[in-house]
């Protein structure tokens, strides 16, 4: 596979944080797809800053965000006004409460870039396969 995959927080977190549940099934999967490309958003790293700040540190934090500028293999998609206004309208179309505004930011920032892989643990993509034109690998 030599593609851009868009990559979840959920995944990113589990592969920088080795007492996370999904830390072995993060690597399994990022190293099947060592030959892609890798897509992510500002919000997806808003995310995993938080998030690996208060599960192991601050510090890794830090390193994490070093990591994903300096690390050719990823590409980072700005959520801009555009980009906001298209996941919005897509927010609002998901009935699913539990379906979340930066989940939202991942179908539009596919959406705008073409991409039609989506690296996620998340089932909850899994009934909007069809319905955005995407394929999830992982969950």
């Amino acid at each position: 596979m030599n593609e851009i995959v868009f990559i979840d927080a959920n995944v990113l977190c589990g592969l920088f944080n080795n007492k996370d549940s999904l830390h072995e099934k993060s690597k399994k999967a990022i190293g099947l797809l060592r030959e892609s490309s890798f897509a992510i958003s500002n919000f997806i790293l808003l995310e995993c800053y938080t998030i690996i700040s208060q599960r192991t540190s601050k510090k890794n934090s830090i390193l994490f965000r070093e990591y994903m500028f300096t690390n050719k293999q990823y590409e980072v998609f700005w959520i801009d006004r555009k980009l906001e206004d298209e996941t919005w309208t897509i927010f609002q179309s998901i009935k699913d409460k539990n379906f979340s505004y930066v989940d939202a930011s991942i179908l539009a920032a596919m959406k705008k870039g073409g991409i039609t892989d989506l690296l996620s643990f998340d089932t909850g993509f899994a009934q909007l396969q069809k319905i955005f034109g995407f394929t999830l690998i992982g969950a």
